[in-house]
């Protein structure tokens, strides 16, 4: 009896097959350039499994579409199936998004489909392609401001360049090497559209224009030095309290000595009194 109704269920699943939910629909989703995207797919039954299952997307070089594989091509190694533990659950997961990754995908289960619109916001630089002058002191620290409109894209192809004036073409910087060793940073630990750069321990040579290049954008920043003021010699604040302290002790006696002046008596010799000091 337990057999037959095993049999029966296993039966009435193959029969039923995937019905798609959101079948035949078009669905728009936007992501972000070096983030991931989950694309929903899936059977009202997540314990079907479906047959002829696949996800393609739309080649608009080629006008046909292409099957998405893991193993090969543009997505190798980035996307991965969450029907693990659920059959029916056909999602599947885009990770390290490239504009390129933006387009029209099928999720295609026999007769049946879903179309997913998938957009990628790239970076949009902040001023882009303005020069900003910014003047610093040698010896300090400056931060150059780069960004894009969403803190929260990755942005493709990113660095930043220097012209060399003495060469006549453009450096890229880096923290590991030359010039710039161990004295910059980049400050995108939590919003990686957040481009700018820290330089610290200026020097004169450190003047110039500065690139932030994002794929085909950018932003100039003219960097101008100037030697950081003279500062006053340094003085210990306990050698200024003393010095304060003398100077406190000598009004006062000043003062006192001023009101209350010494006073003298004396008298003649006959007698008629005698002499004093007080």
């Amino acid at each position: 009896m337990l057999l037959t109704f095993y049999l029966l269920f296993i039966v009435l699943h193959v029969s039923e097959g995937c019905n798609l939910v959101n079948r035949e629909q078009v669905l728009d989703i936007t992501a972000h350039t070096g983030g991931s995207v989950l694309l929903p797919c899936y059977c009202t039954d997540l314990q079907t499994t479906p047959e002829g299952f696949r996800w393609n997307k739309d080649n608009t070089k080629i006008d046909r579409r292409e099957e998405i594989s893991s193993g090969s091509g543009q997505y190798r190694d980035r996307v991965q199936l969450f029907n693990g533990h659920s059959p029916g659950n056909l999602s599947l997961l885009i990770s390290h998004l490239t504009e390129e990754d933006g387009g029209i995908y099928w999720c295609d289960v026999r007769d049946s489909f879903i179309i997913i619109r998938l957009t990628l916001k790239g970076c949009n630089l902040v001023n882009r392609e303005q020069v900003l002058d910014i003047t610093a002191h040698t010896g300090g620290s400056v931060l150059l401001p780069c960004y894009c409109t969403d803190l929260q894209t990755t942005p493709e192809g990113f660095r930043w360049n220097k012209d060399n004036t003495k060469t006549d073409r453009r450096e890229e910087i880096s923290s590991g090497s030359g010039q710039y060793r161990d004295r910059v940073q980049l400050v995108n630990g939590h919003s990686p559209g957040n481009l700018s750069l820290l330089i610290s321990h200026l020097t004169e040579e450190d003047g110039g224009i500065y690139w932030c290049d994002v794929r085909d954008s950018f932003i100039i920043i003219r960097l101008t030095l100037k030697e950081c003021p003279k500062s006053l010699p340094y003085i210990p604040f306990a050698v200024i309290t003393v010095i304060v302290l003398h100077i406190i002790v000598a009004v006062v006696y000043l003062i006192t000595t001023t009101k209350d002046p010494a006073r003298g008596h004396y008298s003649t010799a006959d007698g008629d009194g005698v002499v004093s000091l007080e």
